[in-house]
């Protein structure tokens, strides 16, 4: 995933992926994070201001003036945070507030001149500020200006100039026109083929051409790619429409339930974008993010017509679309279309239906239309819950059988069914199968058998109380995930292409010793642990030694457990501080301060390049016959931390290296040899393009370190202290609280610092539960190497703001063998 940057006239940001509904209106730049449901879950919002706006509110001075505007009348606020940091090379105030509904604000203002400020404000659910919060202080601090503010205000809309410098207008709107203006609707009216059979894309009475790139193809859906280009485009003068440097628009459908003897027929309404049904869907290109077409579109005779307008999400404004575009029906390949409704198949020729996928259909017309669907090759059969036609499917229709070309089975909620047929054995061809939902209790041992191209099998939520024990050696998928299988066969053990099986929530008492060795066992934990042998070797294979675990608590150290007192005292946790005081990690932080020009060699380092050892290469893999080199992340000096903790080595540098950001394979390097004797990274003969990553090298920059107690989140933490103090599962439901304390015993003011021997705040398990899942052991024998946020100063961004983490076992650290490092990111 790329962070993608966006610009006004007169200022840029860099918005992390995750937000995906984009908004550049004028000066102000949005952003939305929306679920798929048209919820959404934050937005951030940075807008170009005068500062003259202000002056209608109460307060000494700009600052103040800007809180006193972000008042809800309607809410109670509550004050959580204030502070500043640096934005665009000036002092930015920052206020942190929670409303009594629950939504958390990140309030923000930097003013660049005495005339122009810009203001920031991003929110999201209180619950969900650990993961937003950063996102937020990114997107604001990376605010770059430029360009003139006063010309870019002089161009925006009368009525946005009158409201920001309190004048009044005759030609503006008033709220009450604005909204009784929407309010009325414009006339959509039906689509009619031209009469001289020509073709139009006409826009707010501005008349577009057809571009060659359009095309109509099926694939599953019929896709329809209208692309269109305004001649001697002029931004001044279509700029309002079109956000493309060339006057260049697109509009890209895919639309089901169309088919009609081989020409596609139908009205499908959209609205701002979208089709409620979710059966169909529109991508749009090169038009102004604040528009959305609102209006029909008519698959008719070989046409598609679009009648409708684009509405502006923003204001009270709408262009009238209007569109006529030919389709090249005789090239449509029919075959590849999947079919949603038994009402499509009625004039339909049986060859042409290959792919069959319903919904809630009545079992008895589904039976009757199966029995000439004799080149079928994928069938999808899903019912909703307690839906009547799920009653009614009490027996998987036998006419199946007879379809030998079918490849692809899906059979999803069959709650009804309560025998699995043999007959599905002789379906040869079959690629997937999946059946889940049914109260299937066994499967006869030799029906699977026989399926040898059978790769991919989902058996999942059934009532299975034996899993089958003859499977086709082509398997590579198996799914038997919420059965109630008490043992797996030894016969899985031989299958030398099952790369996935998964057996989670199984009432297992027994596994075959060798099924560990599959890839990717998706199992509980505690019952590998408890079925399986998941000793850890060492690195090199030959055992652990003793190690003293007390060393990675802070409860031996004075300093830590006085900061932790005192802490919880100024936070009114005196209840809990006998389970905090068992689970507080003894760590040390790291905070990245100016930029590190190579000058000093061995020093702790984030981002840049390495000073490596005159004998050690720079870490390389080969990519395509190509050598390509890792990308680096950190160097620690551990004589320079030596006086924070006592479990790192004493001497010598740990070098943090990642394969990529992809699947983040991790390379650590221990050097023990003279700080003297490195080669600077000054040095180095590495470029970008050496690097695999994209992101390429990072910037370099010198840190802050100190030693300090590191707590969990308590958010879905349980495994952390369930077993020794489980009182500490009331702290789950006080998270301002528990941010509070956590603050309190943080040594740097700032969410981008970096650990080590860290707690890691993840959605789900925690880097030692996922290194165990890899390499075995007990999660308590690993600890957290090195933890590296997304930060700012070296560019650091995995993903989403997301976290790295490298985690080692403590027997290989008392060892001084780094060769076998877990890696992992935590995003969302």
């Amino acid at each position: 995933m790329n962070n993608q940057k966006f610009e006004t006239d007169t200022f840029s940001l860099v918005i992390p992926s995750v937000y995906t509904d984009m908004q550049v209106v004028w000066e102000s730049i949005r952003a939305a994070h929306e679920q798929p449901d048209d919820d959404y879950l934050s937005y951030a919002t940075t807008t170009l201001i005068p500062v003259e706006f202000f002056n209608e509110f109460d307060g000494e001075n700009i600052v103040s003036r800007f809180w006193q505007s972000n008042k809800l009348a309607d809410e109670e606020i509550e004050l959580i945070l204030e502070k500043e940091i640096q934005v665009a090379g000036h002092s930015s105030n920052i206020r942190l507030v929670k409303s009594k509904e629950g939504i958390f604000y990140y309030l923000a203002i930097v003013q660049i001149s005495d005339k122009f400020c810009y203001i920031f404000k991003g929110d999201c659910k209180i619950e969900q500020r650990n993961f937003y919060e950063p996102l937020f202080e990114a997107i604001w601090q990376s605010l770059e200006y430029f360009g003139n503010p006063q010309e870019a205000i002089d161009k925006l809309p009368k009525f946005l100039q009158d409201f920001y410098y309190h004048k009044k207008s005759e030609n503006n709107f008033n709220e009450e026109e604005q909204s009784e203006e929407n309010s009325i609707l414009p006339f959509i009216g039906e689509f009619s083929i031209p009469t001289d059979d020509k073709e139009y894309w006409i826009i707010d009475d501005v008349e577009l051409q057809f571009l060659a790139e359009c095309t109509a193809s099926v694939n599953g859906t019929l896709y329809v790619n209208l692309e269109g280009i305004i001649p001697e485009f002029d931004e001044k003068k279509y700029g309002y429409i079109v956000d493309s440097y060339n006057g260049a628009v697109a509009l890209n459908f895919s639309l089901s339930q169309i088919y009609n003897q081989g020409i596609p027929t139908g009205v499908i309404p959209f609205e701002k974008g979208r089709d409620e049904s979710y059966n169909h869907y529109l991508w749009d290109r090169g038009f102004q993010y604040s528009l959305g077409f609102t209006g029909n579109v008519t698959l008719k005779e070989g046409w598609i017509g679009l009648n409708g307008y684009l509405e502006d999400k923003w204001n009270p404004k709408r262009y009238k679309i209007s569109l006529a575009k030919k389709i090249a029906v005789q090239e449509l390949e029919w075959e590849k279309y999947d079919f949603t409704m038994l009402k499509e198949l009625e004039k339909t020729s049986p060859k042409i239906v290959r792919q069959l996928k319903l919904k809630d259909p009545d079992p008895i017309e589904l039976r009757e239309e199966l029995h000439s669907l004799v080149h079928l090759e994928s069938l999808t059969i899903q019912f909703s819950n307690n839906s009547k036609e799920a009653e009614a499917f009490t027996e998987m229709p036998s006419s199946i059988k007879h379809l030998k070309n079918l490849k692809t089975l899906h059979l999803w909620g069959i709650s009804a069914i309560t025998r699995f047929p043999e007959w599905i054995g002789d379906l040869r061809e079959l690629e997937f199968l999946l059946l889940t939902g049914s109260k299937v209790e066994g499967i006869h041992p030799y029906t699977l058998q026989y399926l040898s191209k059978l790769k991919f099998c989902y058996l999942e939520n059934n009532n299975l109380g034996s899993a089958p024990k003859l499977l086709p050696d082509n398997l590579e998928v198996l799914h038997l995930e919420g059965n109630q299988l008490t043992d797996i066969p030894n016969s899985y053990t031989q299958l030398k292409n099952l790369r996935k099986l998964h057996i989670r929530n199984n009432p297992l008492k027994s596994l075959p010793s060798e099924l560990e060795n599959i890839p990717e066992l998706d199992l509980e934990l505690e019952k590998k642990m408890t079925l399986l042998d998941y000793t850890y070797n060492g690195a090199d294979n030959k055992g652990t030694i003793v190690y003293d675990n007390e060393l990675f608590f802070a409860r031996k150290d004075l300093d830590l457990k006085s900061n932790l007192q005192k802490a919880i005292k100024e936070n009114d946790f005196q209840e809990y501080e006998n389970g905090l005081s068992k689970i507080a990690r003894h760590s040390v932080n790291f905070a990245t301060t100016i930029p590190d020009l190579y000058d000093e060699l061995g020093n702790n380092r984030f981002g840049g390049l390495p000073d490596l050892p005159a004998n050690v290469d720079y870490p390389t893999i080969i990519i395509d016959e190509e050598k390509k080199g890792y990308q680096f992340i950190a160097q620690i000096n551990c004589a320079s931390v030596a006086g924070f903790q006592d479990y790192l080595p004493r001497t010598g540098m740990l070098y943090f290296f990642i394969e990529d950001q992809q699947d983040f394979v991790p390379k650590v390097i221990y050097y023990e040899g003279e700080t003297e004797d490195l080669k600077s990274a000054k040095e180095l003969d590495i470029d970008e393009e050496f690097i695999y990553d994209e992101s390429g090298i990072f910037n370099p920059f010198e840190t802050n370190s100190s030693k300090c107690v590191s707590l969990p989140s308590f958010y879905n933490d349980e495994h952390y202290y369930e077993d020794i103090a489980p009182e500490l599962r009331e702290l789950e439901e006080k998270y301002d609280e528990t941010e509070a304390l956590q603050q309190a015993l943080s040594p740097f003011d700032t969410k981008s610092s970096h650990g080590i021997n860290n707690y890691v705040f993840k959605q789900h398990d925690s880097p030692e539960i996922e290194a165990v899942n890899t390499l075995k052991g007990k999660p308590e024998e690993w600890m957290v190497l090195l933890r590296v946020s997304s930060d700012n100063n070296p560019g650091f961004c995995f993903w989403d703001a997301g976290e790295v983490y490298f985690v080692i076992h403590k027997s290989d650290l008392a060892k001084k063998d780094f060769s076998n490092i877990y890696c992992g990111l935590e995003t969302s």
